[in-house]
C-alpha cells in the first residue's frame, strides 16, 4: 500500500498562514502558490474543497485542456462584470502543462490580468487563488510587477512540506524552451507581437525622442518576456532607460519625467532580477525607490504616490 503523503510541520504552519488569509478575505483577494511538488498543493486544494464542501457555496475550480481556453473562457469569466460573481474562492490551477504553447498561454493570460487589474478586483467578490509553475516564477513577477503588487498572499514552492514518506514521486518532463534564459527554440512571434518589435525598432533611435517611445519600448518588452526572450528584452529595457533619462534632462525634472524614469528602472530591475543579477537589480529599484520617495514629497500623498512608492518598497 502506497502511504498518503502528509504535510510536515513547515507545511501545516504554512497552511495556517494560507487558510487564515481566506477566512479573512470577505472581498476580492488575490494568492499566488507557485507549484514544485503536487503532492502538497493538491493537500492544499484538498483540503480547502473540504472547508467549502460543508458551506451552501463551494470552491470552484477551473482546469484547461487547451491553452487557447485561457484566453477564450477564463478570461473573459474573470474580466467581464456579471458573468461570474464569486462568493467562494476560486482555484486556478495552471502548473501542471509544461510544454512551450502552454508556458506561452500563460504568459499572455498573465499579461492581460495585469492589465484589467482594476477590472479584476471590481468583479470577483471573493479570492482567487492562481497556481503556478515554482520554475516559472521570477519570470512571472517581471511580467506583471502591477498584479504582483496587490497579490495577498505568495507560496514560493511547495517543496520540502511533506513527511519523509516513501511516496513515488513521478517526474515529469519539463520542456527547456519554458525554463531558463533563452528558450532552446525560439517560439515565433504573431502578427501583432511582430508589429509591436517593428515600431519599437523604429523609434527607438529617433534623435528626437518624446514619451511615446517609451510606451513602445514597454509593449516590445513585454513580447520579449513572454516569449522568454530575456536578453532581447534586457537590451530594450536598458535603451528605454537611456530614453528616460534623456527626457529628464530634455525636459526638465517634472513629475511626469521622473516618474516615466522610476518605471524604467523598475523594468531593468526586474529584468535583472529574473537574469539572477541581484546587484543590478537592487541598484535599480533603490534608483527607482528614491524618486518615489522625493515625487511623493513633491506632489503629495496622492493615491497614485502611495501605490507607486508601496510597489517600490515591494521590489525592495
Amino acid at each position: 500500500m502506497i502511504p498518503t503523503p502528509r504535510l510536515n510541520r513547515d507545511g501545516e504552519a504554512v497552511w495556517r498562514r494560507f487558510k487564515q488569509h481566506l477566512e479573512l478575505s470577505d472581498h476580492f483577494a488575490l494568492l499566488f502558490i507557485f507549484n514544485s511538488d503536487p503532492r502538497a498543493t493538491n493537500i492544499f486544494r484538498e483540503r480547502l474543497a473540504d472547508i467549502y464542501r460543508v458551506r451552501v457555496t463551494r470552491m470552484r475550480r477551473f482546469e484547461c485542456a487547451d491553452a487557447d481556453e485561457l484566453a477564450d473562457q477564463l478570461l473573459p469569466k474573470l474580466l467581464i462584470p456579471g458573468i461570474l460573481n464569486l462568493d467562494a474562492p476560486y482555484w486556478v490551477d495552471l502548473s501542471q502543462q509544461s510544454d512551450e504553447s502552454w508556458h506561452v498561454a500563460r504568459m499572455n493570460f498573465l499579461a492581460r490580468l495585469n492589465e484589467q487589474r482594476e477590472s479584476l478586483r471590481r468583479t470577483l467578490t471573493r479570492p482567487l487563488i492562481l497556481v503556478l509553475p515554482a520554475r516559472e516564477r521570477d519570470q512571472i513577477k517581471a511580467l506583471v510587477p502591477d498584479l504582483w503588487a496587490i497579490r495577498d498572499f505568495t507560496l514560493n514552492n511547495t517543496d520540502g512540506m511533506l513527511d519523509a514518506l516513501p511516496t513515488p514521486v513521478v517526474s515529469e518532463a519539463i520542456s527547456i524552451g519554458s525554463v531558463g534564459i533563452e528558450a532552446a527554440v525560439e517560439v515565433p512571434l504573431s502578427e501583432s507581437e511582430r508589429q509591436l518589435v517593428a515600431e519599437w525598432d523604429r523609434v527607438r533611435d529617433d534623435p528626437e525622442p518624446e514619451r511615446g517611445i517609451l510606451l513602445a519600448a514597454e509593449s516590445a518588452i513585454e513580447v520579449f518576456l513572454r516569449k522568454a526572450r530575456f536578453r532581447e528584452a534586457e537590451k530594450a529595457s536598458r535603451q528605454a532607460l537611456g530614453i528616460a533619462r534623456g527626457l529628464v534632462q530634455t525636459s526638465g525634472e517634472t513629475p511626469e519625467a521622473l516618474r516615466d524614469l522610476s518605471i524604467s528602472l523598475n523594468r531593468v530591475g526586474d529584468i535583472a532580477q529574473a537574469l539572477s543579477r541581484w546587484d543590478d537589480a537592487r541598484a535599480a529599484f533603490e534608483e527607482s525607490l528614491a524618486l518615489r520617495r522625493r515625487l511623493l514629497k513633491d506632489v503629495g500623498e496622492t493615491p497614485e504616490a502611495l501605490r507607486d512608492l508601496s510597489i517600490s518598497l515591494d521590489r525592495i
